[in-house]
This record gives structure tokens, C-alpha cells and sequence, in this order.
């Protein structure tokens, strides 16, 4: 409580000064950054009636661990076929791994790396017919490196998965003629 009222205090009379701000560096390659477009006012409306996006209040957490040698993306897939998941995303994961398959961002194929590795992110959605899902891991030496989860991440020690199951929603992989030109999610209610 005492730091506290010399905190209040000190800044108060003006002691700590603001760090000037620093400029962004100029130079070849460094370009300003495109400004945003502003979205229409009913841009969640038009989410909803493209079946882009959709809410629900009925949510149920599902945990798994994966053992050594397990596939980190077989093993997701085959759990969400045996419990019938429609719809689901990946809150995250914990775990290590000793050999990583990762396809970085616009690459045709994977990238195969053996070692030891930590995974220090995973996120997505899954459902019973498809999943996105994007991994990150840490090397030894504390690098990191990440990229779309594709099959062949083998588990070394453990990997603890947990899910968040969206009740009432489905999901679907589409192809998407307007934008992207690959498959890419499409939302909708499950009596659709």
C-alpha cells in the first residue's frame, strides 16, 4: 500500500517522464500499411445472411491427451469423428513433440523437422468433415516457428488437447468461388 500512495505520488509531481514515441523505420520494402476500409454498419448482419458467422450460448469443453507417438492432427481428427462433433474450435494444447510437419504460410507441402519440440500454440476449428488449424512450436533453442498443423506431428511426451464443442452450429468446408478460390468455412445452424 505505501509503494502504491509513492507511485500515485511521483507521478503525480511528473516524475516519469513518457518515452518519446519511435517512428517506424523508413526505407526500401517498408511500406505504409493499406488504410482499412470502413465496414457497414450492419456488417454483422450480412455475416449472418452469408451463413459466414453465427452465435450460440450452448457450448461443451472437451479434453483429450495424446500419448508418445500419437499424430497430433490423426488423433484430433479421430476423436471429433467418434464423438460426432459438427462444430468445434481448438482453445489449445500443451505438449511436446519429436518430430513437427508443418506447412508454412503459401508453401505447396510441408515442412518436416525432427527434434524435440514445445508446442507453445495451436487454434482452429474442426468438425467431422474438415479442420483449419494452425500450430505453433519452440525448438530447444527457444525458437519459433508455425504454420498450418498438417499430419505427422508425432507426440514425444504428452499433448493435452482441449476443445470447445458449439452446440446447435455446423460447419462445412466450401468452396469459396467469390474470394479465396479454395475450400474455406462456412457456418450454419445444425437444421440446415
Amino acid at each position: 500500500m505505501r509503494v502504491f500512495a509513492m507511485l500515485v505520488a511521483l507521478l503525480a509531481a511528473g516524475t516519469f517522464a513518457q518515452a518519446p514515441k519511435k517512428k517506424a523505420p523508413a526505407g526500401p520494402g517498408i511500406e505504409k500499411p493499406p488504410h482499412a476500409a470502413a465496414l457497414a454498419p450492419d456488417w454483422t448482419d450480412q455475416l449472418a445472411t452469408r451463413h459466414e458467422a453465427i452465435s450460440t450460448e450452448k457450448t461443451r469443453i472437451h479434453v483429450l491427451r495424446l500419448r508418445p507417438g500419437d499424430d497430433l492432427l490423426e488423433a484430433i481428427r479421430a476423436y471429433v469423428q467418434a464423438k460426432h462433433i459438427q462444430a468445434a474450435v481448438v482453445l489449445g494444447a500443451v505438449g511436446s513433440l519429436t518430430q513437427a510437419s508443418i506447412r508454412y504460410a503459401n508453401q505447396p507441402d510441408a515442412s518436416v523437422r525432427t527434434g524435440h519440440f514445445e508446442i507453445v500454440s495451436i487454434t482452429g476449428t474442426v468438425e467431422e468433415g474438415g479442420e483449419h488449424v494452425h500450430l505453433s512450436i519452440s525448438t530447444e533453442k527457444g525458437e519459433t516457428i508455425g504454420g498450418h498443423l498438417v499430419s505427422g506431428c508425432k507426440i514425444y511426451t504428452t499433448a493435452e488437447v482441449t476443445l470447445e464443442e458449439l452446440e446447435g452450429v455446423r460447419f462445412a468446408r466450401e468452396l469459396d468461388k467469390e474470394g479465396s478460390g479454395w475450400e474455406e468455412l462456412k457456418v450454419y445452424p445444425v437444421n440446415q
